[in-house]
Protein backbone atom coordinates (compact mmCIF):
# COMPACT_ATOMS: atom_id res chain seq x y z
CA UNK A 1 0.00 0.00 0.00
CA UNK A 2 1.49 3.53 -0.93
CA UNK A 3 2.07 5.41 1.88
CA UNK A 4 -0.09 8.30 2.59
CA UNK A 5 0.69 11.95 1.03
CA UNK A 6 1.68 14.62 3.86
CA UNK A 7 -1.30 15.93 5.77
CA UNK A 8 0.05 18.94 6.63
CA UNK A 9 2.09 21.85 3.76
CA UNK A 10 0.94 22.26 -0.01
CA UNK A 11 1.82 20.28 -2.82
CA UNK A 12 4.92 21.17 -4.48
CA UNK A 13 5.75 20.35 -7.63
CA UNK A 14 9.69 20.27 -8.79
CA UNK A 15 10.96 22.42 -11.85
CA UNK A 16 14.76 22.14 -12.69
CA UNK A 17 16.53 26.02 -13.15
CA UNK A 18 16.42 27.06 -16.44
CA UNK A 19 19.97 27.51 -18.06
CA UNK A 20 21.94 25.86 -15.07
CA UNK A 21 23.40 22.05 -14.42
CA UNK A 22 21.09 20.05 -12.24
CA UNK A 23 21.79 20.53 -8.80
CA UNK A 24 23.19 17.65 -6.11
CA UNK A 25 24.16 17.80 -2.41
CA UNK A 26 23.10 21.35 -0.98
CA UNK A 27 24.34 22.23 2.91
CA UNK A 28 23.02 25.55 4.83
CA UNK A 29 25.99 26.39 7.04
CA UNK A 30 25.13 29.09 9.63
CA UNK A 31 23.26 31.24 11.94
CA UNK A 32 19.83 31.74 12.44
CA UNK A 33 18.97 33.03 8.85
CA UNK A 34 19.37 29.63 7.71
CA UNK A 35 18.45 27.66 10.95
CA UNK A 36 15.20 28.42 10.43
CA UNK A 37 14.96 26.76 7.33
CA UNK A 38 11.99 24.45 8.36
CA UNK A 39 11.32 21.18 6.84
CA UNK A 40 8.40 22.58 4.64
CA UNK A 41 11.15 25.72 3.59
CA UNK A 42 13.46 23.02 2.81
CA UNK A 43 10.72 20.98 0.63
CA UNK A 44 9.99 24.07 -1.51
CA UNK A 45 13.94 25.21 -2.08
CA UNK A 46 14.04 21.24 -3.11
CA UNK A 47 11.05 21.54 -5.44
CA UNK A 48 12.52 24.96 -6.71
CA UNK A 49 15.72 23.74 -7.48
CA UNK A 50 15.08 20.43 -9.33
CA UNK A 51 14.63 16.86 -8.23
CA UNK A 52 18.30 16.15 -8.34
CA UNK A 53 18.49 18.86 -4.97
CA UNK A 54 18.64 17.40 -1.38
CA UNK A 55 18.61 19.83 0.94
CA UNK A 56 20.96 19.54 4.45
CA UNK A 57 20.61 22.04 7.17
CA UNK A 58 24.05 22.33 9.65
CA UNK A 59 22.66 25.85 10.22
CA UNK A 60 22.46 27.09 14.36
CA UNK A 61 20.65 30.22 15.54
CA UNK A 62 23.51 32.22 17.38
CA UNK A 63 26.69 30.71 15.40
CA UNK A 64 29.15 33.14 14.38
CA UNK A 65 31.69 32.57 11.81
CA UNK A 66 33.74 31.63 14.66
CA UNK A 67 31.67 28.89 15.07
CA UNK A 68 31.70 27.98 11.34
CA UNK A 69 35.47 27.79 11.19
CA UNK A 70 35.35 25.28 14.26
CA UNK A 71 32.85 23.05 12.58
CA UNK A 72 33.58 23.05 8.50
CA UNK A 73 36.63 20.55 8.36
CA UNK A 74 34.27 17.85 9.88
CA UNK A 75 31.12 19.09 7.62
CA UNK A 76 33.00 19.56 4.26
CA UNK A 77 34.07 15.74 4.57
CA UNK A 78 31.11 14.93 2.97
CA UNK A 79 31.61 16.65 -0.19
CA UNK A 80 29.07 18.97 -0.81
CA UNK A 81 28.35 19.64 -4.10
CA UNK A 82 26.66 23.30 -3.18
CA UNK A 83 27.30 25.58 0.43
CA UNK A 84 25.28 28.19 1.11
CA UNK A 85 26.76 30.31 3.68
CA UNK A 86 24.76 32.85 6.46
CA UNK A 87 27.47 34.17 8.65
CA UNK A 88 27.66 38.09 9.99
CA UNK A 89 24.47 39.16 12.03
CA UNK A 90 25.60 37.79 14.93
CA UNK A 91 29.53 38.56 14.35
CA UNK A 92 28.39 42.42 14.39
CA UNK A 93 26.17 42.13 17.74
CA UNK A 94 28.11 44.07 20.53
CA UNK A 95 27.78 41.17 22.96
CA UNK A 96 30.13 39.55 20.40
CA UNK A 97 31.88 41.59 18.32
CA UNK A 98 33.86 39.56 16.27
CA UNK A 99 36.32 42.01 14.34
CA UNK A 100 36.21 42.67 10.99
CA UNK A 101 39.34 41.49 9.95
CA UNK A 102 38.73 37.93 12.02
CA UNK A 103 35.20 37.92 9.98
CA UNK A 104 36.81 38.04 6.58
CA UNK A 105 39.39 35.48 7.92
CA UNK A 106 36.87 32.93 9.40
CA UNK A 107 34.42 33.52 6.17
CA UNK A 108 37.69 33.22 3.87
CA UNK A 109 38.94 29.95 6.03
CA UNK A 110 35.27 27.97 5.56
CA UNK A 111 35.19 29.22 1.80
CA UNK A 112 38.60 27.17 1.63
CA UNK A 113 37.37 24.47 3.59
CA UNK A 114 34.81 23.49 1.14
CA UNK A 115 37.10 23.31 -1.78
CA UNK A 116 35.40 21.71 -4.42
CA UNK A 117 31.89 22.62 -3.76
CA UNK A 118 29.90 25.54 -5.03
CA UNK A 119 29.20 28.73 -3.24
CA UNK A 120 26.87 30.80 -2.61
CA UNK A 121 25.38 33.07 0.29
CA UNK A 122 22.48 33.88 1.89
CA UNK A 123 23.29 37.80 3.04
CA UNK A 124 21.83 39.74 6.31
CA UNK A 125 18.95 41.58 5.63
CA UNK A 126 18.94 45.24 6.90
CA UNK A 127 17.60 45.02 10.48
CA UNK A 128 15.44 47.44 12.93
CA UNK A 129 18.24 48.83 15.05
CA UNK A 130 17.51 46.75 18.73
CA UNK A 131 19.33 44.83 20.92
CA UNK A 132 19.22 42.82 24.17
CA UNK A 133 18.03 44.88 27.51
CA UNK A 134 21.49 46.00 29.01
CA UNK A 135 23.21 45.94 25.70
CA UNK A 136 23.72 48.67 22.83
CA UNK A 137 22.00 47.51 18.91
CA UNK A 138 23.64 45.92 16.20
CA UNK A 139 23.16 48.49 13.47
CA UNK A 140 22.88 48.72 10.00
CA UNK A 141 26.56 50.54 9.23
CA UNK A 142 28.17 47.60 11.23
CA UNK A 143 26.45 45.11 9.33
CA UNK A 144 26.73 46.63 6.06
CA UNK A 145 30.57 45.93 6.51
CA UNK A 146 30.04 42.13 7.79
CA UNK A 147 27.54 41.94 4.44
CA UNK A 148 30.32 43.42 2.40
CA UNK A 149 33.02 41.23 3.45
CA UNK A 150 31.20 37.68 2.93
CA UNK A 151 30.25 39.33 -0.48
CA UNK A 152 33.91 39.07 -1.34
CA UNK A 153 34.83 36.02 -0.20
CA UNK A 154 31.89 34.41 -2.16
CA UNK A 155 31.20 36.50 -5.41
CA UNK A 156 28.63 39.76 -5.65
CA UNK A 157 26.72 36.81 -8.08
CA UNK A 158 26.82 34.26 -5.79
CA UNK A 159 24.85 36.02 -2.86
CA UNK A 160 21.11 36.37 -1.97
CA UNK A 161 20.69 40.20 -1.13
CA UNK A 162 17.93 40.23 1.46
CA UNK A 163 18.88 44.11 2.09
CA UNK A 164 18.25 44.57 -1.48
CA UNK A 165 14.92 42.51 -2.36
CA UNK A 166 13.24 42.63 1.38
CA UNK A 167 11.87 46.19 2.63
CA UNK A 168 11.04 45.65 6.01
CA UNK A 169 9.55 41.80 6.29
CA UNK A 170 11.09 41.35 9.72
CA UNK A 171 9.76 39.52 12.90
CA UNK A 172 9.19 41.51 15.81
CA UNK A 173 12.37 41.08 17.45
CA UNK A 174 13.26 43.21 14.10
CA UNK A 175 16.19 40.24 13.23
CA UNK A 176 14.86 37.83 12.14
CA UNK A 177 12.82 37.32 8.88
CA UNK A 178 9.56 36.68 8.71
CA UNK A 179 7.81 33.49 6.78
CA UNK A 180 6.02 35.79 4.17
CA UNK A 181 9.62 36.77 3.91
CA UNK A 182 11.22 33.59 3.27
CA UNK A 183 8.80 32.36 1.12
CA UNK A 184 9.14 35.09 -1.48
CA UNK A 185 12.96 34.72 -1.22
CA UNK A 186 13.66 30.69 -1.98
CA UNK A 187 12.63 31.15 -5.43
CA UNK A 188 15.74 33.54 -5.57
CA UNK A 189 17.93 31.92 -3.36
CA UNK A 190 17.44 28.52 -5.74
CA UNK A 191 18.53 30.77 -8.77
CA UNK A 192 21.45 31.93 -6.87
CA UNK A 193 22.36 28.17 -5.54
CA UNK A 194 21.77 27.20 -9.49
CA UNK A 195 24.45 29.62 -10.85
CA UNK A 196 26.76 29.40 -7.77
CA UNK A 197 30.65 30.35 -7.62
CA UNK A 198 33.36 27.57 -7.77
CA UNK A 199 35.31 27.49 -4.73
Amino acid sequence: MPAPAPATGPALVSVPMPGAAPVGDVMLFGDSMLARFTKNRIRQLESELGPTATVYNCAAGGWDSSDGVRRAPLLARAGWDTVVLSFGANDCAPWKRVPIEQFAENVAAVARTFSGARLAAFLPPRIEETGPPGHPPRTNRELDAYREALRAVVGADACLDTARLLTGGLEADGLHLTTGSYTALIPELARVIAHGTPS
